[in-house]
């Protein structure tokens, strides 16, 4: 067997050292670049894993727009909507952890591990969460034409006709149906669920009087109300909006003890690091902050609610467990 002259295997491990040393040095400057580059240096995918036009699509073309505005950066808005929201929470899960691909989501992300037997991640290990945006209460809306006028109303109406009275959703399992099936245990009624791929094509639906009702957020209702298209006849929350204040609570108006309440957040892929994480929760916070995208927000019904990453991962905790216990008792399951 021919043998490496001594000189040569000399010369050659050295090389073999200095390429291997280079090679670490290149993967710690790449991963002290995500850390020390200016950001944002390039246009941001934000996910929104709905259909354009709802709640959470809403909130992040408002958001976006104003911090290309304040960077120089687009932010693109990518619509990935799929199972509830499964599919696109998934792409960032997967995305290369550099802030360069978000997340806006709601309080769906809490409700799928119930809904669901099999998800391809564990939101609290597999996403990195930065920061709530916010929070928004949800408008019981109709048809201009359908005949009930308050809460009350539509329980009357449900009861002469069991199932006959169709309601929208986002789908099974979707904030907007969560809150139906909480509305309905509480009167003691039957409705006809008609699931949609989104809440904004559900909506597009009431507005076109082809179903009935829809317990819709805030900010995707709240325009077609003002502009007469819908009429809502209950809020929510347990008190009455200063945006709608001729709106009364769904409490007040017929179905006693009825509260619900929507919230946003914005997350990353779990290996997102640190100083990552506080400089995106930093950029989006003071954008929130700023006094005519807060007036903005609030006018879509949503109060901003900016929270540091450690608290949004305990809000998240809490929500996941608390959501476990209602989904299983009302025994829903959303389709694989």
């Amino acid at each position: 067997m021919m043998q490496i002259p001594r000189l040569a295997v000399e010369r050659v491990l050295p090389l073999r050292m200095l390429a291997c040393a280079a090679a670490l040095c290149s993967g710690a400057v790449n991963a002290a670049d995500v850390q020390a580059e200016r950001y944002p240096a390039r246009p941001i995918r934000l996910i929104v894993p709905f259909a354009p036009g709802g709640t959470v699509d809403v909130i992040a073309r408002l958001i976006g727009a104003k911090i290309a505005e304040t960077t120089q950066q687009q932010v693109v808005i990518d619509n990935r909507s799929g199972a509830g929201g499964v599919v696109g929470t998934d792409l960032v899960v997967r995305a290369v952890p550099d802030g360069y691909t978000l997340l806006l989501h709601s309080a769906a992300l809490a409700y799928e591990p119930a809904l669901r037997s099999k998800l391809p991640y564990d939101a609290l290990k597999d996403l990195a969460p930065i920061s709530v945006i916010g929070a928004t209460p949800n408008l019981l809306v109709v048809h201009p034409s359908f005949a009930a006028r308050s809460a009350r109303d539509l329980v009357q109406l449900a009861k002469q006709k069991p199932g006959a009275v169709t309601y929208g959703t986002g789908g099974i399992g979707s904030s907007s149906h969560l809150a139906v099936e909480l509305f309905r245990n509480l009167a003691g009624v039957s409705f006809n669920h008609v699931p949609y791929k989104g809440a904004g094509p559900a909506l597009t639906e009431v507005i076109a009087g082809q179903i009935d009702f829809m317990i819709a957020t805030m900010p995707g209702a709240v325009t077609h109300v003002r502009s007469t298209r819908l009429r809502a006849i209950g809020i929510s929350t347990l008190k009455r909006s200063p945006e709608l204040p001729e709106v009364p609570t769904i409490a007040e108006s017929g179905v006693a003890g009825y509260e619900y309440v929507a919230w946003f957040g914005l997350l990353g892929p779990a290996a997102l690091p640190a100083t990552r994480v506080a400089r995106i929760q930093s950029l989006f916070a003071q954008t929130v902050n700023r006094p005519e995208l807060r007036k903005r927000l609030e006018l879509e019904g949503v109060e901003p609610q900016l929270t540091a990453p450690q608290q949004f991962r305990a809000t998240l905790a809490a929500e996941t467990l608390r959501w476990k216990k209602i989904i299983e008792a009302a025994g829903i399951k959303a389709a694989d």
